[in-house]
């Protein structure tokens, strides 16, 4: 049986800091987002880490938040006529 080697932290390794506070969730940026004059779309979205905007908002509607939506086109990288995508704001 071969001995297990010890290894010694690399030299100028880093440690990694731990958080000191939580980091607020994924579902809680997009609540605050949707409360923004312009609301979010999916596009709009995955800049807060959301990947799945629908998903987050059937989950957010079974909480109970209550969320409105419309159709809009947005142009994209690869088709400049637009895509059609939902728009959504958490209601007042």
């Amino acid at each position: 049986m071969k001995p297990i080697k010890k290894y010694a932290p690399r030299r100028g390794a880093v440690e990694k800091a731990k958080p000191t506070a939580d980091p607020i969730s994924k579902i809680d940026r997009v609540l605050q987002a949707l409360h923004e004059p312009d609301g979010l779309n999916r596009f709009e979205a995955e800049r807060l880490g959301d990947h799945t905007l629908n998903s987050t908002i059937a989950d957010l509607r079974n909480r109970g938040v209550r969320i409105l939506s419309c159709w809009e086109i947005v142009p994209t990288k690869f088709n400049q006529r637009g895509v059609r995508v939902m728009r959504y704001w958490a209601a007042a």
